[in-house]
């Protein structure tokens, strides 16, 4: 079932992004509005996946954008978990970076590939939620902490969360 190994599979779409942003402008046959595109293009990717976990799990770990040496020991590798806001300000800046450099439209060719607007509206979408209720300033959750103890969800309302999805 593609639903079972939902995590594994949108952190490899993670990794995977990153490792592209990171190469692509090795590349040596793309343009330099090639290299643009396509690297706006990873990072909504990169930024969809976020979004997706954060969606499904609530507060995750954010991987360092330079990645983790895979033999490193388990407790290197093991990464706690972000805050809810941190995890949705990031996402919001990557779709943000991303629509600099997406075109407003898409030939017919390039139907599937995000444009400015999809960024730009999937930026919002993010921010609307760290603005709702059910992340802002909500008490029901205090119990939501990391191992050391740090809240995952804020337990003060802040206005200005409704400034910034608006």
């Amino acid at each position: 079932n593609g639903l079972e190994d939902r995590w594994g599979r949108t952190y490899q779409t993670v990794r995977k992004a990153s490792t592209f942003i990171h190469n692509v402008d090795r590349c040596q046959d793309m343009t330099l509005a090639e290299k643009q595109d396509a690297k706006a293009q990873a990072r909504f990717v990169r930024a969809y996946a976020y979004w997706v976990l954060l969606r499904q799990y609530g507060p995750i770990p954010l991987i360092p954008d330079e990645g983790l040496d895979v033999s490193a020991s388990y407790e290197e590798l093991s990464i706690p978990r972000s805050k809810y806001d941190d995890v949705s300000e990031f996402v919001a800046n990557e779709f943000a970076l991303a629509a600099q450099n997406l075109p407003l439209i898409r030939t017919a060719n390039n139907i599937g590939r995000p444009t400015r607007g999809a960024a730009l509206a999937a930026r919002a979408k993010v921010l609307l939620y760290a603005a709702s209720p059910l992340f802002n300033g909500n008490k029901e959750l205090f119990d939501l902490k990391n191992q050391d103890g740090t809240n995952l969800i804020s337990q003060e309302y802040d206005e200005t969360k409704w400034a910034k999805a608006a």
